[in-house]
């Protein structure tokens, strides 16, 4: 039988797939959600509900495993700080919230990594999820254009 490890690069053509494996890969098992929270050419305004996003029954069950964030325009000054917050359960996803630092246009370097709450990373179907947005990188200069960009997959 393949490997999750095995699933996901397609290494052997003389494995079997199991459910189990399919689930745990990266690229079949999991699901990504994408969320244009400031349009490209707009200041990223700060504050609490910036976006909303429906969990559909696709994603019931599954559990945040990825974030990532991204600007169009950099920002002058300090980080862009955007925490996931599901509002149904009334609980932040992370535990440390998902950063772009000054400068940068994505999180993937951030200096202090995004951390998923082990205990809170989990959806059902109807859940509301809130983006919210508590540094928009600019002391100076605001960035502009935020996408974020969520993972689940099955635990």
């Amino acid at each position: 039988l393949a490997s999750t490890a095995e699933t996901t690069t397609g290494t052997s053509a003389a494995k079997a797939v199991t459910p189990d494996g399919l689930a745990g890969s990266v690229v079949f098992g999991t699901r990504y959600v994408q969320m244009v929270v400031a349009n490209f050419t707009a200041d990223i305004a700060e504050g609490n509900g910036k976006f909303y996003f429906h969990v559909p029954a696709g994603l019931n069950g599954m559990d945040l495993v990825e974030v990532h964030a991204k600007v169009i325009t950099v920002g002058s000054g300090s980080t862009v700080d955007v925490q996931i917050h599901n509002l149904t359960d009334g609980s932040d996803m992370l535990s440390t919230s998902l950063t772009i630092d000054n400068g940068e246009l994505d999180s993937k370097d951030a200096g202090t990594a995004a951390v998923i709450n082990a205990s809170e990373d989990d959806v059902v179907t109807n859940d509301v999820i809130r983006i919210d947005v508590d540094g928009n990188g600019g002391d100076s200069t605001i960035a502009k254009g935020l996408i974020v960009t969520l993972g689940f997959r099955i635990p």
